[in-house]
């Protein structure tokens, strides 16, 4: 059998298809797209989740110059074998606003003009067309000038295609709220493009399709483009982009050879990367196709999975979230943030507009989180939604994100390369004392007054960031096992073999209220749960795991004991 390539970081359908990559097939929703009443459309997906490839289907199946390559292009697809009588049909105007410099207002605008010179520039090479363009004026003064210019034969045909339309509306978000209220809200430029794209429909654009990460911009496009149809939560299109679990086993089938990957390979990428609704009318949790083809080429290449969980790429993406608590109600959105890391839910009403100009709600801010896929729908609740964390690595994520607040806090610096030795020692010594000691000096920068209401959360937070981080265990907190919750666990994480792996059950105890009677009473309390845990047939079967109760007074663990095997 000849195994398929793993298309990761290719967004080109063409290359895919004809160079041998394996490609889960999308194309059923052209149809579902063309049928649906709007033609105007907006989408929304976090970032990697397999936008800029199904905008590049939507290229080549509506691109009237492949009208002779579709049969070869298309070839072994859904919609390849019975198309719509609309295929082939339309003339493509591409916009790409990714990777628009966003330091100041005048790069903002010369960047995006330059996009939308480029994308007219291309339009004309790729028909054939000499047109006297304007080569100066604001971008919606050069889009209506190249409207007016199209011959007759183009009216009602121009297929308009927008990729990451909100890209650099997200960036300025998370570091430049004036420069955004000014190019995107009130009367910017950018308001001022789409009211040309507006008046473009009118007689030349039968279609627009356009994806995004957030509709942090929709509001203030709303009264300049009101014509566009949002189909983000539309149960219709729910599976349009990320994979299922059917597509997965299926890219596994197709891309890997039995003997590379291992049984519970499935298994194992739902904890990391499985999760997402989007729809509370869907019944369906999908996979970040990114995370998916990231991990599976790991193996395709190296025989093994990939030493960080979260693609690099994926990481600087999400790790823009620590800006974000500055968003407006910094105090409102920290409030959100702990809630969310001590329970690993919140509820909300989602947004489907967001405006910068006027009160940024909890709403709002639990509703970007949302949208940036650090948040999905856990079920509908009267009024609104139960929202949850994903997977574990965005819970990893949040955990991590929170440790380094309260470190910023106590003016405490983490320290990599002591937090890898300290997880060294419980793997290949089976013993815990320099995590400890990472733990007590993160509580000790914390005065007296900062412990009040402090509890063992605070302290599973640090532990479970502090494995995380070391990329030696697969971390699970409130793991749970047949007779209840442990508070941590290190379990096996391929490639890694560590001779030891670990759970935690953890104590806390105010000060005042430790007593050496109070502190053998916690611990003893400690000792039965996990004595009751580690029976369960989850823990039984796993070799050489180590049992701690730690009980921690203040900022010092009081006790350290481990329980026999």
């Amino acid at each position: 059998m000849t195994f398929l390539k793993i298309p990761y970081g290719i967004s080109n359908f063409r290359t895919i298809q004809e160079e041998g990559y394996v490609y889960v097939d999308k194309t059923k929703y052209i149809r579902v797209l063309e049928d649906y009443p709007a033609p105007y459309q907006f989408f929304l997906r976090p970032r990697r989740f397999g936008k800029s490839l199904f905008v590049s289907v939507l290229n080549y199946y509506y691109d009237i110059n492949e009208k002779d390559k579709f049969p070869e292009i298309f070839n072994g697809t859904e919609i390849g074998s019975e198309p719509t009588a609309k295929r082939s049909s339309y003339y493509i105007l591409n916009f790409d606003f990714s990777a628009i410099p966003t330091g100041r207002e005048e790069e903002l605008q010369a960047g995006f003009s330059s996009r939308v010179s480029e994308s007219i520039t291309q339009f004309c090479d790729q028909y054939n067309l000499s047109l006297s363009l304007p080569q100066s004026g604001s971008p919606a003064e050069m889009l209506t000038g190249f409207f007016s210019r199209l011959p007759t034969t183009m009216n009602g045909r121009v297929f308009v295609i927008i990729d990451e339309y909100d890209h650099f509306a997200n960036e300025l978000l998370s570091f430049n709220l004036h420069l955004f209220q000014e190019t995107i809200s009130r009367q910017g430029f950018i308001r001022k493009w789409y009211e040309a794209l507006k008046i473009g429909t009118k007689k030349y654009v039968a279609r627009i399709f356009a994806t995004g990460v957030s509709p942090i911009t929709l509001d203030s496009l709303t009264s300049g483009f009101n014509i566009s149809e949002d189909l983000t939560r539309n149960p219709l299109f729910h599976e349009m982009m990320g994979f299922t679990e059917h597509e997965v086993r299926d890219l596994i089938n197709l891309a890997l050879p039995e003997g590379i990957h291992p049984p519970d390979m499935l298994q194992t990428m739902q904890h990391y990367y499985n999760g997402y609704l989007f729809c509370e009318d869907a019944q369906t949790r999908l996979f970040n196709s990114d995370m998916i083809l990231y991990y599976l080429r790991s193996y395709k290449v190296r025989n093994k999975p990939p030493e960080q969980l979260l693609d690099m790429n994926i990481a600087s993406d999400y790790g823009k979230i620590g800006r974000l608590l500055e968003l407006k109600s910094p105090m409102s959105n920290i409030a959100v943030l702990k809630e969310i890391v001590y329970t690993g839910e919140t509820t909300a009403q989602i947004t489907a507009q967001f405006s910068m100009e006027r009160e940024f709600t909890r709403d709002d801010f639990i509703s970007l989180l949302f949208y940036l896929g650090l948040l999905t729908i856990k079920k509908p609740i009267p009024g609104e939604l139960s929202l949850t964390i994903p997977n574990y690595v965005i819970k990893g994520l949040y955990f991590d994100l929170f440790t380094r607040f309260i470190a910023q806090e106590g003016s405490f610096e983490l320290e990599p390369d002591r937090i890898r030795e300290a997880m060294r020692e419980i793997g290949y010594e089976g013993r815990c004392s320099k995590l400890i000691g990472l733990i007590e000096d993160l509580l000790h920068a914390f005065s007296n007054r900062d412990f009040i209401g402090f509890d063992e959360k605070y302290i599973k937070i640090a532990l479970f960031t502090y494995a995380n981080m070391s990329n030696l265990y697969l971390v699970k907190s409130e793991y749970e096992v047949s007779d209840g919750y442990i508070d941590i666990a290190l379990l096996k994480r391929d490639p890694w073999h560590p001779d030891y792996y670990a759970v935690f059950e953890l104590k806390y105890l105010k000060m005042g209220e430790a007593s050496p009677m109070r502190i053998e009473e916690v611990k003893m309390a400690g000792r039965e749960q996990l004595s009751r845990y580690i029976s369960s047939p989850e823990l039984s079967s796993i070799p050489n795991l180590k049992r701690w109760v730690l009980v921690f007074a203040g900022d010092t663990c009081v006790v350290v004991d481990e329980l026999s095997s």
